[in-house]
């Protein structure tokens, strides 16, 4: 029945170095399969990605990855049942000598990325028991361990009072002024006006 959809026609997308941007579109307007594309995880008919001057032309998750794209979705993808910091070096564990994890040095090192950030989390304490800013705010954070370039954050203010918002948004700028991109989708206009300097809208999957 949907073998003959086209579910996105002609997209341009331009983002410059260091920028916020907002993605804008009603349900069904074609935003999470042009971002699935942009991060490998859906192969598009035609086109190509040019991302940090190279060129993608059927771009892989992996790739993608490895230029420095990262999707913060809207189901946070952490592991309830570790730690802050296991969740940070999760599949990248720091090993000593003789091969057990060096939990100190992970410790360490997620406290000076969290100074860094100016993210207050303890790393040591379990993920359950975070609030859901803060999971939000440790995603960001392992996509940044891991060298992330261009952030994707869908709907990233769902869940969030507006005090958490107000703290999302400074770490943002913050980080948007390292050099960080970013592309913003949210339902909430008045939310996208305030963080985001430019803005593409996608009324049809165009």
């Amino acid at each position: 029945y949907y073998k003959n959809l086209k579910a996105l026609d002609d997209v341009t997308l331009n983002l410059p170095e260091g920028r916020i941007i907002g993605l804008l579109g009603k349900n069904g307007a074609g935003k999470s399969t042009l971002m699935n594309i942009l991060t490998g995880v859906v192969q598009s008919d035609r086109g190509t990605i040019k991302f940090d001057e190279n060129w993608y032309p059927h771009p892989t998750i992996n790739q993608m990855e490895a230029a420095g794209i990262a999707f913060v979705h809207q189901e946070l993808n952490v592991v309830n049942d570790l730690t802050v910091f296991e969740n940070i070096f999760l599949n990248k564990e720091i090993k000593n000598k003789v091969g057990l994890l060096n939990k100190k040095k992970m410790i360490a090192e997620t406290n000076e990325l969290f100074e860094k950030l100016g993210v207050e989390i303890d790393a040591k304490i379990m993920v359950s028991d975070l609030k859901t800013s803060e999971k939000q705010l440790l995603e960001i954070s392992r996509a940044l361990h891991e060298d992330a370039k261009l952030l994707i954050l869908d709907e990233p203010t769902t869940a969030l009072s507006t005090t958490e918002v107000e703290h999302l948004f400074k770490i943002l700028k913050r980080l948007q002024k390292q050099g960080k991109s970013f592309i913003f989708i949210s339902h909430k206009m008045p939310e996208v006006l305030e963080i985001a300097e430019r803005f593409t809208v996608m009324p049809n999957g165009d």
